[in-house]
């Protein structure tokens, strides 16, 4: 029996898997028309119907649920055997993060290890867009998550803290800032969280009421869409920032910023990142010391924050 069409069945595996024409379409990097025309392909090879359609939507039927069950399988043991042979070669090891991890964090450190492997190539994804590490679209991937929900195969970076940073420069000319109370004359800096998950992570209303016992100031101060931004406004001197263990460590090391408090009022979190891989498959030993040395790297940036278990 002749086999259908292989571009016909990995439009319908993504489209099945979507659930949703257009947004196959994007993953494949086609029209919706283009993914219509594959399925109905298919379908007349087929000789029945995969999907219900009405006016504005596409669904499963019967069929279409039975083969998304089979061509699901056959596309993972091919990414498998695919995978098993990259991790033979002298591929690139693909990573995908968020855009403020990467710039505050992951860039610079994957710089000095592409400069001290010069065999390994390496290639960094900065999205908000979720990767899917079982369909090998990336190598590893730096997740944010709740330490009570880690991914399968992954191993923590650091837990998430909270906690005002400054410039030396904003420090000396508005300071002294010796007990959490000053922060009411400061200026600070805000940050409107912006993210796929819709996260609730502490702002300066939180860290008030744990510290002061009062709310913020409400007049003047700065607002960003993204804490990576926060941070910059931080270093370039706007005022105070709520820095986190993960984006501020590098520019408190070099001496960017200054953490005013040391390591009290801090607010503590459940959230973490976590480097995190495929689970189906063992990581090539290139990739594992990749995994180990971007762990030790955490640990060295963070301190106390990130002891702890690992994968």
């Amino acid at each position: 029996m002749r086999l259908p069409s292989l571009i016909a069945l990995r439009t319908f595996e993504v489209a099945a898997r979507r659930r949703n024409f257009t947004e196959a379409a994007q993953e494949l990097s086609v029209t919706p028309g283009a993914v219509s025309r594959q399925i109905r392909l298919l379908e007349a090879e087929l000789g029945v119907s995969l999907f219900d359609r009405t006016r504005n939507t596409v669904s499963l039927n019967e069929n279409g649920r039975k083969l998304a069950a089979t061509v699901s399988q056959a596309f993972d043991l091919l990414i498998r055997g695919a995978d098993e042979l990259r991790g033979q070669d002298d591929g690139p090891i693909h990573i995908t993060c968020a855009p403020s991890i990467a710039s505050h964090w992951l860039m610079r450190r994957l710089n000095q290890y592409a400069a001290d492997n010069p065999d390994i190539t390496l290639s960094l994804e900065a999205t908000e867009q979720l990767t899917d590490l079982e369909r090998g679209e990336a190598t590893l991937a730096i997740r944010f998550t709740t330490a009570d929900s880690p991914a399968p195969a992954s191993e923590r970076l650091f837990c998430e803290t909270f906690f005002p940073v400054c410039s030396p420069a904003y420090l000396e000319q508005f300071g002294p800032f010796d007990a959490p109370r000053d922060l009411l004359k400061a200026r600070l800096i805000h940050t409107h969280w912006r993210n796929a998950a819709n996260l609730r992570l502490p702002g300066w209303d939180d860290w008030f009421a744990a510290y002061v016992g009062e709310a913020e100031p409400q007049a003047g101060g700065m607002r960003f869409g993204l804490i990576g931004h926060a941070i910059q406004g931080a270093v370039s001197g706007q005022g105070f920032a709520l820095g986190t263990t993960a984006l501020a460590s590098d520019d408190i090391a070099n001496g960017r910023l200054v953490v005013p408090f040391a390591e009290r009022c801090r607010l503590r979190t459940p959230w973490e990142y976590r480097l995190a891989w495929s689970r189906k498959t063992t990581p090539a030993e290139k990739v594992r010391r990749l995994i180990d040395w971007l762990a030790a790297e955490a640990r060295a940036s963070a301190g106390p924050d990130s002891e702890g278990e690992g994968g």
